[in-house]
């Protein structure tokens, strides 16, 4: 497993997800101008259509003077110079990376383990029983939104001390942050010792709850419990609803079979099915939390 130096400030997530929305948002623009102008194409008669279509929304709604601005001058900013900014920061953070001795990347590979650093005469390769510890380092953080606030990973450190108790760090933003921890754990149980924190805004409880389960079960389960009882709750309103429909119902139902109408049940089915395929998966994941029990590392 090959790992690269990726901080959170040096990752390009921020980046793509600034060029993704200014790219949506050039295409809508893109496709208001060639709708109205025939295809007529020029940087100065687009420029000309932006001032007149912002004077237009100004004119069309005195009371409201954001939609215009909104439209034209504040999404364009925040997308647009948000792109440069974070394009900017990145290439910075990238800089002060290698302007001194820094890992660069990490291979995790049968029997070894390869340090390469940005400098690569000081590279170097040494076996899992030469790492005295390994260290992994879950850095969370609190998100807000409209439901409310929760703790999410941001960011993996991975501290190594090795040899002669030679430390060096490593920090990743995987995509897939699950899939990355069992990763490291699998690699880790060759290493004399393994360890795990979380800093910053404290614990995430299903991340936590899945490590514990690998590391000393051995079991990947599809759900947490704090997920399986919302699950459970969730099947139950389903079918409580799907049932409740059909009594309540009962006599327009036989007349919509009659009349072969029986489409019209499609979301009473619904309701009911999905509740079927939510306790089916609930069922799977215990299977596999059994048929992992008692397993040891």
């Amino acid at each position: 497993m090959h790992i690269n130096n990726v901080s959170q400030k040096t990752s390009i997530q921020v980046i793509a997800g600034f060029l993704f929305v200014s790219v949506i948002y050039t295409g809508v623009m893109s496709a208001m101008y060639f709708s109205i102008s025939g295809g007529d194409w020029s940087i100065p008669h687009f420029w000309n259509w932006v001032i007149t279509s912002y004077n237009s929304l100004l004119a069309d709604n005195p009371e409201d003077p954001w939609i215009a601005w909104l439209t034209f001058i504040i999404l364009p900013a925040v997308f647009y110079l948000g792109l440069i900014v974070s394009i900017i920061s990145r290439q910075m953070a990238l800089n002060k990376l290698n302007s001194s001795l820094n890992l660069k990347s990490v291979d995790f590979l049968q029997g070894r383990i390869n340090f390469n650093f940005n400098k690569s005469q000081y590279n170097f390769v040494c076996g899992y029983s030469d790492i005295n510890a390994l260290q992994m380092v879950l850095k969370t953080a609190v998100v807000h939104n409209k439901y409310g606030s929760y703790i999410t990973l941001k960011e993996i450190v991975l501290n190594f001390k090795v040899l002669n108790n030679k430390k060096f760090s490593i920090s990743n933003t995987p995509l897939s942050p699950t899939r990355f921890i069992y990763k490291i754990i699998d690699y880790s149980r060759n290493i004399n010792d393994f360890t795990y924190k979380f800093e910053g805004a404290g614990e995430q409880t299903d991340i936590k709850e899945k490590i514990e389960n690998y590391l000393y079960k051995g079991s990947k389960p599809m759900l947490t419990k704090k997920i399986e009882e919302k699950f459970k709750l969730l099947s139950i309103a389903l079918f409580a609803v799907g049932v409740y429909i059909i009594i309540k119902t009962n006599d327009q139902l036989v007349t919509y079979f009659k009349d072969g109408s029986w489409f019209v049940l499609a979301p009473i089915l619904a309701f009911i099915a999905i509740s079927f395929i939510i306790d089916i998966i609930l069922i799977i994941d215990k299977i596999k939390e059994k048929n992992t029990r008692g397993y040891n590392g």
